[in-house]
């Protein structure tokens, strides 16, 4: 008989190093984007709904992301395509140690394990823009849930390349405060869109960090608009709500 392996250690919600922002000044960049870094940290679940408008060469297109979050470790993402009856969705469950996905329109399903960070990549040896950000509860790599909810990677390797100033604060549609940022020229960008006029609108909520606006625009024409339409913090989230049920005709793949 062997032991079971020990169960994979999930991160602790830990209490953020900044609760908030000043009340009475504007933050400085520099504050702003470490409390951004933290945005994950001020709350304990999360109910969002992002809309992401683009402009494409076939047309205009919009995408939805709904979003369910419960510290630490789980996670769900619904993503959809056109209109409900065109079953182009696609659906991403984490409970911390397996990420579960299920493609509707092809009909495939997947099951693999959550990827691994290099040893001592999170080390406080090392200068903290050095680090690699192991979140609490882990998001889609590359996705806009993952840059609303753990906005550190963008502010490191959009928001500071390129010149970043502030436009004040506005109440967002969806009613929550939002500080605006607006990003010329940011260097990481794909080659269509590397343009001296090339710049960003983003909105950082007031009260978590979080992103909730960020719109892309070259010149005066706005290509890409993204915004969290609801956002819904330390609500109850029941386990079923992070269950993926599939038909059993679905095929499984690794």
């Amino acid at each position: 008989m062997h032991d079971a392996p020990p169960a994979t250690q999930l991160p602790a919600l830990r209490p953020a190093e900044q609760p908030a922002l000043p009340a009475a000044t504007q933050p400085e960049l520099a504050e702003l984007f470490a409390f951004m870094t933290e945005a994950e940290l001020r709350f304990d679940s999360l109910r969002m709904r992002i809309v992401d408008r683009r402009v494409t060469a076939a047309g205009d297109e919009i995408e939805t992301h709904d979003v369910w979050l419960r510290h630490p470790g789980r996670a769900k993402v619904v993503s959809g395509r056109g209109t409900t009856t065109d079953r182009d969705f696609d659906v991403w469950v984490a409970d911390g140690e397996k990420v579960h996905t299920y493609d509707a329109k092809g009909n495939t399903a997947t099951e693999r394990r959550i990827p691994t960070r290099p040893v001592g990549a999170e080390s406080p040896d090392l200068p903290p823009w050095s680090r690699i950000y192991l979140p609490v509860t882990t998001l889609p790599a590359e996705s806009l849930a993952d840059t609303f909810v753990h906005p550190r990677g963008f502010c490191h390797n959009v928001l500071m390349t390129g010149t970043v100033y502030k436009r004040g604060t506005a109440a967002m549609p969806n009613g929550r405060e939002a500080i605006l940022l607006r990003c010329d020229h940011p260097r990481t960008s794909h080659v269509l869109t590397d343009r001296p006029d090339h710049w960003l609108e983003v909105g950082v909520d007031v009260q978590t960090g979080m992103i909730v606006l960020l719109a892309e625009h070259v010149g005066e024409t706005m290509t890409r608009h993204a915004e969290a339409v609801s956002v819904s913090l330390d609500e109850r989230i029941p386990d079923e709500a992070f269950t993926l049920h599939v038909s059993a005709d679905t095929r499984r793949i690794y």
